[in-house]
């Protein structure tokens, strides 16, 4: 029987908190001979600084300082920490790791600017090391010190620009003292005297802002010449379009009307806003949901209609309107939409490239588009559905030069602030942002000669690493073929509930980036044929879903869409579901609903084991099915409903992870704890029944996206949360001083600490 979840209110209690395990390594430092090391080193600065002396008359600005690279011995760690002083202006700007394949060791570098008041700053700790008895492990993880130039701030997988001018981003050090608005300022004008165009806005973030400029080589090391405000530099990454060819039905127009007179439209304040090529809503089926006053564009011209070749922004509005189209219009039962669309066009399809298209900062646009529906509309409830990718260099269709392999990027990070609602200078409330993984391609599968090689090799695609998005991947439920195709011999290469061949995966990335996709939806097949010597993989209709085409002016109503585009429609659908079921819940709730109602199916385990045995596997395994389909496949029953055996219990709480004291560095404040009020009774009649307990804790992050954000103190997210819960015959006070180091300090002290351990 149907129940709503519970929503457990006000039930959290705070407590001061010390983790029992501070979770630090042993630092591996090496062994230096301290007063030749540190001769060495002083004689390097030195150097350094009087050749910046010499540098100074060929700059046509007073920058008051110098950019240092510090390199880590191999095989050791660099401790970063002591490289900076904030109070001082000694600044680290970017951290960067390379990696020996032959000696299998890695190698660090920290690029840091040195002002040139403060030249004295490291000869002082160098005296220090020299003299004193203890031992300094910052200067011992020292191996070398060089003058940092563009090579060294340059922190993007891409190669530099040489004589061609191209788009980077520049990322500028914004310090406490500073006004972004005056460092940006100042550095366009810079940028005016070197005649270097550069994008008029720029993206925030703590202690940088981005700016895009078109440059090559030689301008990008007049800038570094010039400016003391250089943290790192990166290529710019634009979006690649979508392309999909035209379909030709029969009959479209009377399955439209037939549809037409079975539904029925509320008017409601829920809404999913696409992002993306605009949408057709001339569209018999779109324009009961989405009106001209929802229609919006970041571009100059004005168009707002969905005129690009493929219709990509149209599908996807079929899609996130009726989720499965197909199904409907095989249906005679009457359904009602009680959500609403809103659109941005925010790609030019086959536009020729410009120099206005390849420099804007995509944070920047995503905001911008934004920004315009909650204008018009402030009070909706909203879901952002955005599938739209830079790609990956991997992809022969992209040359970006962009590798994903997990590191943030000024879009991936500005949309990890638009989820926290921390983007720009008004805290907003917490936006629901659902973006597509990406999508391998056939070309790709076919050099592979096997999809499921081509998937792990085809990572997620910029911004699609975002940790507070919700990214999609795509599964498969088309196994079926036409009576034509099976006769031209094309086969569908994944099993029914498999992955689709069309998905993305971070099975290449580090551990230290977020499982990225989190859940899959429909997404098609591709089908194969090894007898064709010009197309063996190809998709089709019936291995595709089925959605509104924009050329429907023709008498083509309708079309087929696939790939993690398509897939992404389906979740902003079932999430937009959720929040008007569940109307006072937060965005970061809806998330967590979604991917607790997934599982893994038989088949998905099938294709990355060949078995479906899930007992025996190894944490190894569980990151290859994890980093493939994420937590699998959303049950649209289990995340809107609670059963009489399956009840969601749902609980939304603030906590301040961190707190200050005095001038010192922020310190661990405290935790919460949360009772569930279990139903005892029914447990124990239960007996020997075996009952599954699934936890499922969803936050947004507080990025830091800088290549400083990623080492030593300094993390990409702000804060990490884990949870905990007590084992059997563990009562609230041996739970708490088990985990809370604070209060098994506080009960030793008392006389009544008990050690227990975790079962």
């Amino acid at each position: 029987m149907r129940h709503n979840h519970i929503n457990l209110h006000d039930n959290g209690e705070r407590i001061p908190y010390t983790p029992t395990n501070n979770g630090r390594n042993k630092e591996n430092i090496p062994k230096r001979n301290r007063i030749a090391h540190a001769a060495k080193l002083e004689n390097k600065i030195n150097s350094i600084l009087a050749n910046n002396s010499t540098d100074k008359d060929n700059s046509i600005t007073e920058k008051d300082g110098v950019y240092l690279q510090f390199k880590g011995k191999e095989g050791y760690k660099l401790l970063t920490n002591s490289l900076e002083h904030a109070s001082q202006n000694v600044r680290l700007c970017n951290i960067k790791e390379t990696y020996d394949s032959e000696e299998k060791c890695t190698t660090q570098y920290a690029t840091v600017f040195l002002p040139e008041k403060k030249k004295d700053f490291y000869s002082k700790k160098l005296d220090e090391y020299r003299t004193s008895k203890d031992s300094n492990k910052f200067i011992d993880s020292i191996e070398d010190v060089n003058r940092a130039t563009v090579h060294e701030l340059w922190t993007d997988q891409a190669e530099i620009p040489n004589k061609n001018k191209e788009a980077c981003e520049i990322w500028l050090s914004v310090y406490k003292k500073d006004s972004p608005e005056k460092v940006v300022e100042e550095f366009f004008s810079l940028c005016e005297q070197f005649e270097i165009s550069h994008y008029d806005s720029f993206v925030e973030f703590p202690e940088r802002v981005v700016i895009s400029v078109i440059a090559n080589f030689e301008m990008l090391e007049n800038l570094v010449q010039n400016t003391s405000k250089i943290a790192e530099i990166r290529k710019n990454q634009v979006p690649v379009p979508f392309f999909l060819r035209d379909n030709d039905r029969n009959e479209q127009r009377e399955w439209s009307e037939e549809l037409l007179e079975r539904l029925s439209f509320d008017d409601s304040n829920f809404s999913i806003c696409l992002l993306d090529t605009g949408v057709s809503n001339g569209h018999p089926l779109i324009s009961s949901v989405l009106s001209d006053e929802d229609m919006h564009t970041v571009f100059d011209d004005k168009i707002v209609q969905d005129k690009s070749g493929s219709g990509h922004g149209t599908a996807m509005a079929g899609i996130a309107t009726y989720y499965n189209l197909e199904r409907l219009l095989d249906s005679c039962l009457k359904y009602n939409i009680n959500h609403h669309l809103e659109s941005v066009r925010i790609l030019k399809e086959n536009a020729e490239a410009s120099d206005e298209k390849d420099i804007k900062l995509y944070a920047d646009v995503t905001s911008e588009a934004i920004s315009k529906v909650e204008i018009q509309n402030p009070s909706a409830k909203r879901v952002i559905a955005m599938a739209v990718t830079s790609g990956n260099s991997e992809n022969s269709n992209n040359s970006s030069g962009y590798k994903a392999d997990g590191t943030p990027t000024s879009w991936s990070a500005g949309i990890d602030n638009l989820s926290l609602g921390n983007y720009g200078a008004e805290e907003t409330e917490s936006r629901l942002i659902i973006i597509s993984g990406g999508n391998t391609s056939l070309e790709e599968i076919e050099d592979a000669e096997d999809y499921k090689t081509a998937v792990t090799l085809h990572s997620v695609e910029n911004p699609g690493q975002s940790w507070n998005a919700l990214t999609v991947g795509a599964y498969t439920e088309k196994a079926l073929v036409s009576e034509y195709e099976a006769l031209n011999n094309y086969k569908p290469i994944a099993l029914k509930s498999g992955f689709s061949p069309l998905t993305s995966s971070s099975v290449m990335w580090d551990s230290k980036w977020p499982i990225k996709p989190e859940v899959v939806f429909e997404g098609g097949n591709v089908g194969f044929n090894k007898d064709d010597p010009y197309i063996k993989y190809d998709t089709s209709d019936h291995l595709s879903l089925l959605t509104a085409n924009n050329k429907f002016n023709r008498g083509d109503y309708f079309t087929t869409f696939n790939g993690t585009s398509a897939a992404t429609a389906q979740a902003s659908n079932l999430a937009i579901k959720i929040m008007s079921r569940y109307p006072d819940i937060c965005p970061q709730t809806v998330r967590a609903i979604m991917v607790h109602s997934a599982e893994w199916t038989d088949e998905m385990f099938k294709q990355i084991f060949g078995h479906n045995d899930k007992k025996d596997l190894n944490k190894g395994e569980y990151r290859a099915l994890l980093r493939t389909v994420g937590y699998g496949k959303p049950n649209v029953e289990a995340a809107l409903y609670s059963f009489d055996n399956s009840a969601n219990l749902i609980v939304e709480d603030e906590i301040q992870p961190f707190k200050k004291v005095g001038n010192n560095s922020p310190t661990i404040n405290e935790m919460a704890i949360h009772e569930i009020p279990w139903p005892k009774d029914v447990l124990l009649s239960l007996g020997n029944t075996p009952v599954k307990l699934k936890v499922t804790l969803s936050y947004f992050i507080d990025p830091s996206p800088g290549q400083i954000g990623w080492g030593d103190k300094y993390r990409y997210p702000g804060c990490r949360l884990s949870f905990d819960i007590n084992n059997i015959n563990e009562n609230k006070e041996d739970f708490v001083t088990r985990i809370n180091k604070k209060a098994r300090e506080k009960a030793i002290n008392n006389g009544t600490y008990q050690e227990t351990k975790k079962r």
